[in-house]
C-alpha cells in the first residue's frame, strides 16, 4: 500500500510540476503577443489563479507530506530520547492528519457547491472555476493519508524524518 501511495503521490507531484511549465509558457506566450501584436491571450489571470496555481500548491501536497519536505521547526526534538520522539510525532502527525481531514472535508464541501451552481468567473472572460475546487479537497484529504501513513511507519519503527542537522551544516 506504501509503494502505491508512493506512486500516486509522485504523480500527482509531477502533474503539478507539469501545471507549473505550463503556467510559464501561457503566462510568457501572453505577454509576447500583447507587445507584438496587441493581441493578449483572454483570461490568463484567472486560468493562471484558479487552474495553474491551485495544481502547483495542491497536487504535491501528499508527497511533500510523505517525503517530510514540509517547513519543520524541530529546535528541542532532536534533543529528546528516542521513546519521547516516537510520542511527539505520532501526536503531531495524528493531530495534522486530523487537521487535514477537516479542511479537505470543508473545501469537499465547496467543491460540491461550485460544482451545484457552475461556478465560473468574470474576467476578460467567463472561465469556468467548479473542476478547480476539486483539486483542494483531494490535496487536502492525501496529504492528510500521507500523515496517517507516516504515524504507521512510526509505529512500526520506520524513520519518517529528515535528519535536518546535515543539511543545515552542508
Amino acid at each position: 500500500m506504501e509503494t502505491a501511495f508512493r506512486r500516486l503521490t509522485q504523480t500527482l507531484m509531477y502533474i503539478g510540476g507539469a501545471g507549473l511549465l505550463f503556467m510559464m509558457l501561457h503566462v510568457t506566450l501572453d505577454v509576447v503577443l500583447k507587445v507584438a501584436f496587441n493581441a493578449p491571450i483572454q483570461g490568463t489571470v484567472e486560468i493562471s489563479s484558479y487552474y495553474y496555481m491551485v495544481a502547483i500548491v495542491m497536487l504535491p501536497m501528499a508527497f511533500v507530506e510523505l517525503e517530510d519536505d514540509q517547513i519543520s521547526v524541530d529546535l528541542l526534538f532532536n534533543l529528546f530520547p528516542a521513546p519521547v520522539q516516537k510520542v511527539c510525532l505520532l501526536l503531531t502527525l495524528m493531530a495534522t492528519a486530523a487537521v487535514l481531514a477537516v479542511i479537505a472535508w470543508r473545501t469537499g464541501q465547496d467543491a460540491i457547491r461550485a460544482f451545484r451552481v457552475g461556478e465560473v468567473v468574470m474576467g476578460s472572460r467567463e472561465i469556468i472555476v467548479w473542476p478547480a475546487r476539486c483539486m483542494l479537497p483531494l490535496g487536502f484529504t492525501l496529504a492528510a493519508i500521507a500523515a496517517l501513513l507516516r504515524a504507521i511507519m512510526v509505529i512500526q519503527g520506520k524513520t519518517v524524518t529528515r535528519n535536518t542537522t546535515d543539511e543545515a551544516a552542508g
